[in-house]
């Protein structure tokens, strides 16, 4: 979606290439084409915008299962970077904002404060992770649970656990279940309001 932009936008980077009208016209068309699949990708719950998951289905645009452990979900960390796009657009429509705005709600309501994610090698040299309390920090957990919006961690087994010291070290160790990424979206967020005169 990036590179698209700069492509019709005519950025700074690719100006050497002196890339023509057509092209740039359909790059502007495969964008707006990719902001309407993110609009209808968007979790509603209850008549409520959210997040998005780590992957969709390509035929009916709901939340899909990736690797075993990967089931569909809120996801904490995929949601970031879509949610930076749609902010980062000029005179977002209606249907953008309320796109942002589900997004921040969700992403306010689901935050853990005073935690941070560690991860580290034991005594043996082996990789695992935890949670330590840190006052002033907040993370969010990679997945949540569609039905009950709650943090799920899972083994390749593919088998939902409430927390991450159920799971198997290999998997603990191995894999990014937290982030502290959204709160990039909730600094960005005041400024973006203001812009956008909302």
């Amino acid at each position: 979606m990036n590179m698209l932009r700069d492509i019709f936008t005519d950025a700074d980077d690719l100006k050497a290439l002196k890339l023509d009208d057509n092209i740039k016209k359909q790059a502007r068309a495969a964008f707006d084409k990719g902001i309407k699949c993110i609009i209808d990708t968007q979790i509603i719950v209850n008549g409520e915008r959210t997040v998005w998951c780590a992957q969709h289905d390509q035929v009916t645009l709901k939340p899909a299962k990736a690797r075993a452990y990967e089931l569909p979900s809120f996801s904490g960390a995929e949601s970031v970077n879509i949610t930076l796009m749609l902010m980062s657009l000029p005179n977002p429509s209606d249907e953008v904002v309320a796109a942002v705005k589900g997004a921040v709600k969700w992403f306010e309501d689901h935050k853990i404060p005073n935690m941070r994610y560690e991860r580290y090698r034991d005594e043996n040299g082996e990789r695992d992770s935890k949670l330590v309390p840190s006052p002033g920090f907040d993370v969010w957990a990679r997945f949540y649970d569609l039905e009950t919006g709650n943090p799920y961690f899972c083994d390749r087994d593919g088998i939902k656990k409430a927390s991450l010291l159920e799971i198997g070290k290999e998997r603990r160790g191995g894999y990014s279940w937290y982030s502290d990424a959204p709160s990039k979206v909730l600094k960005a967020n005041p400024e973006w309001l203001k812009n956008n005169r909302l």
